[in-house]
């Protein structure tokens, strides 16, 4: 059975360590606007809120790569072939979770669950973000983040707005010094 990633955003502190551990394997260096995750902050209400990309069943980025640069691998990971990739910005567009970015010369990116073994899930110590086979308590869960679906704005709009309506919808109690979830 394939892993889904899985954000519980009443465990997320906000640190940002996934972010820094998904740059260092993808970029080289600890630069986490290259991140293919990324934290929301929410600082008055006193929450953060992961966004991921859910390797979508059915692709709106993959649909509207007009040069066929998005496929699904033989793990069902939907990845971008950056040599094929023509910098039109359809994908980034397409994706109504904001999880698509551009470098500067135009290549799209986004999460490919570093090959099975995702370095944001190693690096969260609280378990904000968990690699699994999916049961029902991960499958509700990842449903509901699922269905909020941004079709305006940009990646950043798209993310801070979903994560808005996650963190809406999350169950919030006082956090204590032994609070894990």
């Amino acid at each position: 059975m394939e892993k889904h990633l899985l954000a519980i955003p009443n465990r997320c502190t906000g640190c940002n360590r996934c972010a820094y551990a998904c740059a260092a394997v993808k970029e080289g260096m600890f630069m986490p606007s290259k991140a293919r995750i990324k934290i929301n902050n929410f600082p008055l209400q006193g929450y953060s809120v992961p966004s991921i990309c859910f390797q979508c069943p059915k692709p709106d980025c993959m649909e509207a790569c007009p040069v066929g640069a998005i496929f699904k691998n033989e793990r069902g990971v939907v990845v971008i072939d950056a040599r094929k990739c023509d910098g039109c910005s359809d994908c980034v567009a397409a994706c109504p979770y904001g999880m698509i970015e551009q470098y500067g010369s135009g290549k799209a990116f986004k999460c490919d669950l570093c090959g099975g073994t995702p370095a944001c899930v190693g690096e969260c110590q609280y378990g904000a973000l968990a690699f699994k086979e999916p049961d029902k308590v991960s499958r509700k869960l990842r449903g509901i983040q699922m269905k909020q679906r941004i079709v305006e704005g940009s990646a950043c709009e798209k993310r801070h707005m979903l994560a808005q309506k996650i963190l809406k919808d999350a169950v919030r109690v006082p956090r204590t010094a032994g609070y894990m979830g």
